[in-house]
């Protein structure tokens, strides 16, 4: 394919998918009644974490906590076994064990030189503070994932430095992330500043810690085999038409069905990423729901399906339907639809 030709179709996606993110960044950032409202929901989930108490002192966080400690105490982040006391192992969060790459435990590190239950608590609240950053750069509602929002926002905004490392960090999670960053690299055309950033982390890490790419892949299969997770791959097809359409960020989001199986409902919150910017996205509040009731009765794959990814997928082809028409002029110039239009 010419390169002029493949250009010209970046550019087009480009365009296309700058249209999904129509608010702009406010006028006044720190306004009174944004930094009230933002400290005081940190301060309310940061007080919430401090006061609940989990049987193993990080919850969710605790392949990244005690993958961190594993490393320090071994030279190797999957050997929980070695630092977690046997009437702890009972829990599934043991028995699934660090599912994380290794560069993702090396940039929360930190946290596990700290006791548990306060390395849980900054570890929320610093996202808390993040994610409503991110909104707010957008000028979004209060309902939306941290890296990735501040991944777009760069984006739009033409900072490449700063999508470099949102990029780079979310990557430490690819199984959400990796499509989703590919398609913004492509899109905005910095693959130097990407680079410059995620080779001194794949670097340090392998300089750090050699075999973790042997040791992780079983750590991901035994995740699977714990917890009977399925394999929606299905799904990642609706990608077909988004990409031809030219909406090449919900297009990445769906790819991610192909990469790993499903995790679970929380793994589809990226979803809505690229459509957003729409007003009519608010209706996905009202339909998000309905995954309770159609995975009760059909089971989690038709509720993903139906309640999670194919309002995405229609909202999506209803943005793009002015360049339909285009588009069907370019594939199919000769035939009576072609000529129609």
């Amino acid at each position: 394919m010419p390169l002029g030709v493949l250009a010209g179709w970046v550019a087009g996606w480009d365009v296309a998918a700058r249209s999904a993110f129509a608010s702009a960044r406010p006028a006044r950032f720190w306004t009174p009644r944004f930094s009230i409202l933002a400290a005081l929901f940190v301060l309310a989930m940061v007080v919430w974490r401090a006061v609940v108490r989990y049987p193993t002192g990080v919850f969710d966080f605790y392949p990244l906590y005690y993958g961190g400690q594993a490393w320090l105490a071994t030279g190797n982040a999957y050997a929980l076994d070695a630092i977690i006391p046997p009437d702890q192992r009972n829990f599934q969060l043991y028995q699934i064990g660090n599912v994380y790459p290794f560069p993702a435990v090396l940039v929360a590190l930190p946290f596990s030189l700290l006791p548990a239950q306060l390395a849980a608590v900054l570890w929320v609240g610093s996202l808390s503070a993040g994610l409503v950053l991110a909104l707010r750069l957008h000028d979004w509602p209060f309902w939306y994932l941290l890296f990735q929002l501040l991944a777009l926002w760069a984006w739009r905004a033409h900072r490449p430095w700063l999508l470099a490392v949102c990029c780079v960090l979310s990557l430490t999670k690819p199984n959400h992330s990796f499509f989703l960053v590919l398609a913004l690299i492509v899109l905005a055309g910095n693959w130097r500043h990407f680079l410059t950033l995620v080779v001194p982390l794949l670097g340090t890490s392998f300089a750090l810690y050699p075999g973790w790419v042997a040791d992780w892949p079983p750590r991901l299969e035994n995740s699977h085999a714990v917890l009977q997770q399925p394999f929606l791959w299905g799904l990642a097809l609706f990608a077909i038409p988004l990409f031809l359409l030219g909406d090449l960020i919900s297009g990445a989001l769906l790819l991610q069905f192909a990469l790993l199986p499903y995790s679970g409902i929380y793994s589809s919150a990226s979803l809505p990423l690229g459509v957003i910017g729409d007003r009519r996205s608010r209706w996905l509040i009202v339909v998000a729901p309905l995954w309770v009731i159609v995975g009760v009765t059909l089971g989690t794959g038709w509720a993903t399906g139906l309640a999670l990814t194919l309002p995405v997928v229609t909202l999506s082809l209803l943005r793009q339907w002015p360049r339909w028409g285009d588009t069907l002029r370019r594939l199919a110039p000769m035939t009576a639809i072609g000529k129609a239009l």
